[in-house]
């Protein structure tokens, strides 16, 4: 009796520590600190502040999300960027995104681009009404010019590609993808240019054009992540995916991927904690 009582409280103690475990790696928010520096930065954006939210998913962090809010403002950020997936299509519950980005726009001005699960959500017009009813920035249509004095930077963007249709039933999604980025950004001034897009793995597509520093996510880290392979999994770039987190650079463009906040139809992240990003920039 007393050798069961031991293998039972043994056995409540891994459960215990395994459930700690998985706790802090989906709760615990870490910041991820950039400096980028560029010689297209005017000198009077020397020091300002951007912070990437991205795929949120209606994720609980906390009353009204007061953990990921209290990240958030310690970054003291001059924009946010809010990249994708603020909800998520298989939750019900639409209304803790919605509250989460009118937190936010509190913080800062916010600049909001789709994801997929907008994109992909029961009444996407419906979700995509109410996101913008918050008066957010819509980068994924327009393009804004943010001054400090006779200088400007640009925030753009590009709305997910299954706003397209489904890629499986419409196998011209990418040659119509390809007509909206060029609709999108063959108009862009020489200004320092900041993207919005939410999927990295479009990194070369959106490396055509002239924009320096992109924002995206959607790869969730890899979910789990292990030494040296790092990320194992991510949606549509499959096992050892190449864009799950880090900074990247292709043509004269520069990539930023968030591994987020939230999960989806996997329900957990290992050795691989939720993140925002905090991007100083540096006028060379």
């Amino acid at each position: 009796m007393k050798k069961w009582s031991k293998l039972s409280a043994g056995g409540l103690g891994f459960l215990i520590a395994v459930s700690r475990f998985l706790w802090v790696q989906n709760k615990d928010i870490y910041t991820r600190e950039v400096t980028y520096e560029s010689p297209k930065i005017p000198k009077s954006f020397n020091n300002f502040k951007i912070t990437q939210v991205s795929d949120f998913h209606n994720t609980y962090y906390g009353r009204g999300g007061k953990h990921l809010l209290k990240k958030v403002k310690d970054t003291t950020p001059d924009i946010i960027l809010v990249t994708g997936d603020l909800i998520d299509r298989r939750t019900p519950n639409e209304a803790r995104g919605i509250k989460m980005l009118k937190n936010l726009m509190e913080i800062a001005p916010c600049y909001y681009v789709t994801g997929n699960h907008e994109a992909f959500y029961k009444n996407f017009l419906g979700i995509y009404e109410k996101i913008l009813n918050t008066g957010v920035h819509n980068a994924s249509i327009h393009d804004f010019k943010i001054t400090r004095g006779k200088d400007a930077i640009t925030i753009t963007g590009i709305h997910d590609l299954r706003v397209l249709g489904d890629l499986e039933t419409n196998p011209s999604i990418f040659s119509d993808y390809d007509k909206m980025l060029e609709d999108r950004f063959k108009n862009l001034n020489d200004n320092f240019t900041v993207l919005l897009a939410h999927r990295p793995e479009e990194f070369e597509r959106y490396s055509k054009y002239p924009v320096d520093l992109i924002f995206s996510g959607h790869a969730h880290g890899g979910q789990i992540r292990l030494p040296v392979v790092k990320g194992l999994y991510a949606p549509d770039q499959g096992i050892l995916p190449t864009y799950t987190e880090g900074t990247h650079t292709l043509n004269d463009s520069t990539l930023l991927v968030s591994r987020g906040l939230g999960n989806s139809r996997f329900p957990w992240r290992v050795f691989n904690k939720p993140e925002i990003i905090s991007v100083t920039l540096k006028s060379k």
